[in-house]
This record gives structure tokens, C-alpha cells and sequence, in this order.
């Protein structure tokens, strides 16, 4: 460890089994670890998946074509294309708290803090 540095604590809750399974599977999606998964979450983030396969050889057909001589249209077109892909599927947006909660209660029911017994 660097001097100076203290090492971050932790942080615990309870979860379900199938809560767990959740966070574990979404994490492996975004190709985090759940601890790192759950901390962007928290703080607002929504990871982007891990693209698929298919995604980089599009990207790669797309950067072809952008490198190769064209109409400053068809360029224009392609680096739309290109934006609009990259927003879409690679850049960490900050999600809105309204939203997250109707992801986590399915829309029904406000979240409520779990019973601590204090």
C-alpha cells in the first residue's frame, strides 16, 4: 500500500439469494466485479454492458469506411452513425435516481430501507 493511504472499508448489507445471483449476473454483464458493480450503482452510474462480438466487427467495418476517401456527406452519415453507437452502448451515463427506483421496485412500490432491528 502507498504511504499516506488507508485502505477503504467495506460496506455490507443483506441480500436474497436470487438478489445476489442478480448483482452477480449484471456485474458479469458490465464486466465488473459485483463489489465495483454495486459502488457504480450507488453512486448514480449505469455501466454499459460489455458489447458483444458483433459489436467490434461493425466498429471495425465503420472505421473501414470512415478511413477510406468519401463525400464530407457520406462522412458526416457515418460519424453519426458512429456517435450514436459509442452513446449507446459504450459510455457510463449518470442515471437518474427516479429511474433506478422504479428499476429496483418494478414501478409499484416506493423503496423503503429494510428493517435494521436498531
Amino acid at each position: 500500500m502507498a504511504k499516506g493511504k488507508t485502505p477503504a472499508g467495506g460496506i455490507f448489507f443483506p441480500c436474497t439469494a436470487a438478489q445476489r445471483q442478480k448483482i452477480k449476473s449484471l456485474a458479469a454483464k458490465c464486466g465488473l466485479g459485483q463489489g465495483e458493480y454495486i459502488l457504480r450503482r450507488a453512486l448514480g452510474y449505469e455501466p454499459p454492458a460489455v458489447p458483444p462480438e458483433v459489436f467490434f466487427d461493425i466498429h471495425d467495418k465503420l472505421c473501414r469506411i470512415l478511413d477510406a476517401p468519401q463525400s464530407p456527406e457520406q462522412e458526416r452519415a457515418a460519424l453519426r452513425v458512429y456517435d450514436e453507437i459509442s452513446a449507446r452502448l459504450m459510455e457510463c451515463r449518470k442515471q437518474p435516481a427516479a429511474e433506478i427506483i422504479r428499476e429496483t421496485t418494478g414501478g409499484d412500490l416506493p423503496w423503503r430501507p429494510s428493517d435494521s432491528g436498531r
